[in-house]
């Protein structure tokens, strides 16, 4: 297998943008280009990096230690195969966990040749729905396989047991997404004469999952969603009452939604804005921008490292990022993520710190 990794910033006029990669992602056998606002992958492979090779692979998993995270997916594929990259493939923290605490090995199931041979040494049936594994560098599993296992919260779920089995530690971020996506939720609101305070007020209460600002019967509002699971309606009543954020309204009615401008308004005008985050993080960051004090302990490390390139790029150019706005659906903060890093690239060029990971996955001939 031929593997070619571009590392060049330029910007030509037909708007082609290659971007430098970061070293941060270990990639094993496979060829690496990305293009501005393009899509990296095939739908079925979601946004990781993804290695194609799998003795390169397993020699990595070997000198690192780290879990082979194996997919058998059909590319192209069904519906359920897009649907996997699109939806579990495509959660920021899933990519992040996946890139950084394994080593990620894509096969196709659909395919002869090296494809092939790795199906028959799995016994893994071709043409088949997605089925990742989970094994060590001798190809031992470390969770024992599963069929139909295609949402966020048993992947998350899977990676921590296969983690804990390899003897090395989970993220908390990996954790927070099995909260998220686990949650049973319910939906509690709180009335105030100001919806800015209110969010920053009830979002970093334990077991909120959302808050969305809003209007209802003429009155700010703001609208909790909670974990029923980790908090009562009656724990988060009496602790809203404690803090004095709101009145508790017994309603069955949605509330209209606040305009863009409004919500999450201390998150919004922090430059913690830009980071993709999801719902329960953003409700903390928000929380934490308003009460003064450091939102880092709520976000991931490559959230982390992100926040810092773009404080520099609007540091150097103030209006640098105003055209891209954070997307609040989870399956947009991916392909959002990879746009951004496009741009941290072509405003920061060569500062330190301003490589992106965007990758495009191809077979090598």
């Amino acid at each position: 297998m031929r593997v070619l990794l571009f590392t060049v910033v330029t910007v030509t006029s037909a708007a082609v943008l290659i971007l430098a990669t970061s070293t941060d992602v270990p990639v094993a056998g496979a060829e690496s280009v990305a293009y501005p606002g393009a899509r990296p992958n095939p739908k079925e492979l979601g946004w990781v990096a993804w290695g194609r090779d799998y003795d390169r692979a397993a020699a990595l998993s070997a000198r690192t230690g780290k879990p082979i995270f194996l997919l058998f997916q059909e590319v192209p594929g069904c519906r359920t195969c897009v649907g996997f990259g699109e939806t579990v493939l495509a959660h920021p923290l899933v990519v992040e966990a996946i890139e950084s605490e394994f080593v990620p090995l894509a096969i196709h199931n659909n395919k002869g040749g090296a494809d092939a041979a790795v199906l028959a040494r799995f016994s893994e049936p071709s043409w088949n729905n997605p089925v990742v594994r989970f094994v060590d560098a001798a190809g031992r599993d470390l969770v024992l396989r599963a069929d139909r296992v295609w949402t966020t919260a048993a992947i998350a779920g899977r990676m921590v047991a296969a983690l804990e089995a390899a003897g090395r530690p989970a993220p908390d971020y990996l954790r927070w997404v099995i909260e998220e996506t686990t949650a049973s939720t319910r939906t509690a609101t709180f009335a105030m004469h100001c919806y800015w305070t209110g969010e920053a007020c009830l979002g970093d209460i334990d077991g909120v999952v959302a808050t969305r600002a809003g209007w209802l019967d003429g009155r700010e509002v703001v609208e909790v969603e909670y974990d029923r699971a980790r908090i009562s309606e009656q724990t988060l009543r009496s602790l809203a009452g404690r803090r004095d954020c709101g009145e508790f309204v017994a309603t069955a009615s949605r509330a209209r939604e606040a305009g863009a401008r409004d919500r999450k308004y201390h998150l919004q005008r922090s430059t913690w804005n830009h980071v993709p985050l999801t719902p329960r993080q953003a409700a903390r960051v928000n929380a934490a921008v308003r009460q003064r004090r450091d939102p880092s302990r709520w976000v991931s490390p490559r959230q982390r490292a992100l926040h810092a390139q773009i404080a520099r790029a609007l540091a150097k150019r103030r209006n640098a990022l105003a055209k891209l706005h954070r997307p609040d659906e989870v399956s947009e903060l991916a392909r959002y993520q990879f746009q951004l890093r496009a741009k941290l690239a072509q405003v920061l060029g060569n500062d330190r710190g301003a490589t992106t990971s965007g990758r495009i996955v191809k077979d090598a001939p």
